[in-house]
């Protein structure tokens, strides 16, 4: 508004008022250019040192938990701010349990505002807890600040971008016992049986036998005895569990963009259910789904392993998947399968059996016991020899259920669906 044609001009205006020895006219003159420059000013430096923090308590959450997110805005110069509006855009399937919040223009997005006003070198912190009930990779920001003059005659507003984000964790349930596909007498937990030996993993040493292969030879303990030795192996029974995840909620074969978003939740929440389950178990967890992340090419996956942080990778991995498939459920089961070490176990969780993830199934049980969960909608009447098919459901309950128990109709060996 106070360009400076405007301020030359209340200049002016102020020396033909003391030239003239008009009062009035001075002390109208005197204040519109008291309030010309101080607009100015607030227009030049009313932003300048203000500084916008936003920070978590967890920057990971499990389903259901709370979470604090903090805010900080400090004024840091001389200048007060008359005031200070704040917009801070934020998921909008994360609201505040206080606060207000007004929706985006920008689609699943909201808006926290602020507005308050500023002294000198003034601190100022706000608390907001956030219900961690939607799953998924929850991002914030960018983050508007705008302010102006005591008079209100300009503003100025700069944008912030402060991205962070919020991992909010699939929901874990109990899951009843499966009954698993015998397990192969290979793999990582010790067993009595002394049938079949780990060479991986050394017990000790014994005297040479004729017929011992020379990679058998236990050089040091031959060294200590003076006498030819050879490697006891330990015994080991395979618990190494292959989780294949598949996001296709569609009910007819296709790949585009729309989903059923019970099924889906359903179906990750069964996957991460499972997972706690077998390492409970001292299963080695693996698991693989044709998902993907926000502004990551290529699926997901987290290769096998049972140590105290796997389950921890695990749910991150599925927290933060999109509703998005980066390729045909037949392809990765036909890709990674046929990877899977010798004693592995699949454990297949599809919302829908088509023809092409049923021939990849076919696939897979020749080297591993296989077993599906189905967690869709509807049963479907496929039948597959040697693959046992169990149905869980139903989806549109995965807020509330308290555990999940996949059943099976066990008249038939082929492993038909329990409807």
């Amino acid at each position: 508004m106070f360009g400076s044609g405007m301020l030359s001009f209340l200049v002016l205006l102020l020396a033909i008022s003391v030239l003239a020895r008009q009062t009035p006219l001075f002390l109208l003159s005197l204040a519109l250019l008291v309030a010309a420059l101080l607009s100015r000013l607030w227009e030049r430096y009313c932003l300048t040192g203000v500084e916008y923090r936003r920070r978590f308590s967890h920057q990971r959450a499990s389903f259901g938990d709370e979470v604090v997110m903090e805010i900080e805005i400090i004024n840091r110069k001389i200048l007060p701010l008359s005031w200070l509006e704040i917009e801070d855009e934020m998921p909008r399937d994360l609201p505040p349990k206080q606060g207000r919040v007004y929706a985006s223009h920008k689609a699943e997005r909201a808006v926290l505002p602020n507005f308050l006003p500023l002294k000198p070198y003034e601190r100022v912190r706000r608390r907001y807890v956030l219900p961690c009930v939607t799953r998924g990779e929850h991002r914030f920001g960018p983050v508007r600040l705008r302010s102006g003059d005591l008079f209100g005659f300009i503003s100025c507003e700069r944008n912030i971008e402060l991205p962070e984000s919020l991992v909010v964790y699939p929901r874990v349930v109990p899951v009843a016992q499966l009954g698993l596909p015998s397990r192969y007498p290979v793999g990582e937990l010790r067993t009595q049986s002394w049938i079949f030996e780990d060479v991986s993993r050394v017990a000790g040493a014994r005297e040479y036998r004729p017929g011992d292969s020379l990679r058998r030879i236990h050089w040091a303990a031959t060294a200590r005895t003076g006498e030819l030795q050879s490697r006891v192996y330990e015994a080991t029974t395979s618990h190494r569990l292959a989780l294949f995840l598949n996001l296709d909620t569609n009910e007819t074969p296709g790949w585009g963009f729309g989903y059923d978003p019970n099924v889906l939740e359903f179906t990750i929440t069964a996957a991460a259910s499972l997972a706690s389950w077998g390492l409970e178990r001292g299963y080695q967890i693996g698991v693989y789904t044709n998902g993907m992340h926000r502004w990551v090419r290529g699926a997901v996956s987290v290769e096998p392993a049972r140590d105290s942080g796997q389950l921890e990778r695990i749910l991150v991995a599925l927290g933060r998947l999109e509703p998005i498939t980066a390729l045909r459920f037949e392809l990765l089961l036909d890709g990674r399968a046929r990877k899977l070490p010798f004693g592995s176990t699949a454990v297949i969780i599809t919302s829908t059996l088509s023809q092409p993830v049923v021939a990849a199934i076919r696939a897979v049980r020749h080297g591993t016991p296989t077993t599906v969960i189905l967690t869709g909608r509807r049963p479907s009447q496929v039948t597959i020899p040697g693959v046992t098919i169990r149905r869980a459901g139903p989806p549109e309950s995965w807020r509330e259920i308290q555990s999940i128990a996949p059943t099976i109709d066990v008249a038939g060996p082929q492993g038909t669906i329990n409807g």
